[in-house]
């Protein structure tokens, strides 16, 4: 008896109409993608018992048949053949080239669907008879080893359900996607049909896939044992079938309102650390949504709040423009938040009266999250390996020093502090991964190879190349203060931020000096650049040599990072 593909697709499609009807496409395809779970034993060789492999290829395209019929699909094997017309699609050969298919799959130079609509058309009246013809098809078009890597297939049809779940879901606004998605499937799966055919070919035995699947869909439901299924919605024999874990019990939300405002409590601390913490800022939808409104609000306010500073003041008037011609609707591909929209507001924010910026957070409490991001975040490291018995550096005071001058600033509110002691390369590199940073401010020693940190021995030294490169995960680093004696000895150029060091001995009092005066300038809403400036005339007015500090400007990238 010959049956066609289509035969076998609108059997199983009778066989299940009743339960198919009340059944969501999305919940059919979820019991399609379980059974193709099953089809992971072919590479894991995991024992289960209520199929084997036969088993589950059958049970796969016994699923795979009533999602098309789900999504109204006369014909399989018109769906099939308008993508596989005896080739593969993209380089229309048959074994497919690989390397040219690798190489510009999916172009429209090698994809070319008018070229595909031809061959399906020469070739409609040879395409395969049955459910074996089609196996064998696809054999000859992509050939399977028995030696291929081992996973190759089931990993695919993975990425290829994936698509699909996709195709499924934009169905009712772009169906042409589904029809594409489902021909690939139905690929993968006669690939795995295949890989075990030759798998049995080994033990000379034979895998015959119509007499497979007809002895598990006879012309009605093998399970209940009617013409058209009336099984259960979730029969008794399917359960565990693929779910083996332990049972578990789970407590159930007890109050839905407390666990809803738990949740938004946590979303607004979450929202507050924008800015404060590496990561979280990289993904701002500022091109859409009440990101883009508050950003552009916030660009408006502070530039009529900076009215006497022009070139300022125009500058947001632009961005505003700017970041509200680039708002774009929810769920279309997002642009990023750049480096130089941050330093703009930033710049302009620190310039702002501090009675403007609680004038701004008061009357739209909306922006107070948004301005944390343009706080600024200072990292002070620390590290004194030769101990006290060689130099009892005093690394405590200038600690204590910096605290005091934020605090005596005006723009307190918005530096914040944090501090690294004892540093090694280890916790060196972790906390520059874990936080975002304006300034990173390093005291205790240094040589002409780099910064001393702590060691298992001792002391380690940090060069500077690689110190550099630990640094570049800053995407908006402004200031590296390296407050140690003859820092820049070893250093001749900056590929970041500005750097700012010491040429020659210093002692712990002038250390202290420069600190005071730097920080005194950063918190009172000055920039690096005139911060240092500040510091070596705090160390000219107290009798100390100001050419002992150097400076070196380097270059950074525009952009943060991208996806």
């Amino acid at each position: 008896m010959q049956l066609s593909l289509d035969d076998l697709y609108r059997m199983t499609a009778h066989i299940y109409q009743d339960a198919n009807l009340g059944r969501s496409r999305e919940a059919t395809l979820l019991h399609f993608v379980e059974v193709c779970g099953m089809l992971t034993l072919i590479d894991r060789k995991k024992k289960r018992d209520k199929f084997d492999v036969p088993g589950a290829l059958c049970k796969a395209l016994g699923w795979y048949f009533p999602l098309l019929a789900k999504m109204g699909v006369e014909s399989v094997e018109q769906l099939l053949f308008a993508k596989y017309p005896g080739v593969c699609p993209y380089c229309r050969k048959s074994p497919h080239a690989e390397q040219d298919c690798k190489l510009v799959r999916g172009t429209e130079e090698v994809l070319s669907h008018e070229k595909v609509r031809e061959l399906t058309s020469e070739n409609w009246d040879s395409r395969p008879k049955d459910l074996n013809e089609w196996q064998a098809m696809f054999g000859r078009i992509y050939p399977r080893s028995y030696n291929a890597a081992a996973g190759f297939s089931t990993i695919a049809l993975l990425e290829e359900v994936g698509e699909l779940a996709e195709a499924v879901r934009v169905f009712d606004r772009y169906p042409h996607y589904f029809y594409g998605e489902a021909a690939d499937v139905f690929s993968y799966i006669m690939g795995l049909a295949n890989e075990y055919s030759l798998a049995l070919s080994e033990r000379d035995e034979t895998f015959d896939f119509q007499v497979e699947y007809l002895a598990r869909y006879p012309g009605l439901c093998i399970a209940c044992g009617a013409k058209i299924c009336i099984c259960p919605t979730v029969p008794q024999a399917t359960v565990g079938r693929m779910a083996k874990e332990m049972p578990l019990s789970v407590g159930a939300i007890q109050n839905a309102e407390e666990f809803e405002k738990s949740g938004r409590d946590v979303a607004n601390r979450v929202l507050e650390s924008v800015g404060r913490v590496t990561g979280i800022d990289t993904y701002l939808p500022f091109d859409r949504g009440e990101m883009n409104a508050g950003l552009t609000q916030l660009a408006f306010r502070l530039a009529n709040a900076l009215g006497d500073n022009k070139e300022t003041a125009d500058q947001l008037f632009e961005l505003a423009i700017r970041l509200g011609n680039e708002k774009r609707q929810s769920g279309t591909e997002a642009h990023r938040l750049t480096v130089d929209v941050l330093d703009l507001l930033k710049e302009a924010w620190l310039k702002a009266d501090p009675e403007i910026q609680a004038a701004i957070e008061l009357e739209q409490p909306e922006l107070r999250p948004l301005t944390h991001i343009l706080d600024t975040n200072i990292l002070v490291v620390t590290a004194n390996p030769r101990g006290r018995d060689d130099r009892a550096l005093r690394l405590d005071r200038e600690i204590s020093a910096i605290q005091e001058r934020v605090l005596m600033g005006n723009e307190r509110d918005r530096i914040n502090i944090s501090t690294l002691t004892a540093a090694t390369v280890d916790s060196l590199r972790h906390r520059l991964l874990s936080n975002s940073f304006d300034v990173v401010h390093f005291a205790g020693h240094a040589n002409a190879e780099g910064i001393e940190l702590e060691g298992e021995d001792g002391s380690h030294t940090l060069e500077f190349g690689a110190l550099m490169k630990m640094l570049e995960v800053q995407k908006s680093l402004k200031c590296v203060i390296l407050n140690a004696c003859s820092a820049m000895q070893g250093l001749d150029r900056a590929t970041g931020p500005l750097i700012i060091g010491m040429v020659d001995e210093i002692d712990d009092d002038e250390a202290i000096v420069f600190a005071k005066g730097f920080y005194d300038a950063l918190a009172s809403g000055r920039s690096p650049e005139e911060a240092v400036g500040i510091a070596e005339t705090a160390l000219e007015s107290m009798g100390m040599d100001r050419h002992i500090v150097a400076r070196i400007s380097g270059t950074r990238s525009a952009h943060r990072a991208e996806n």
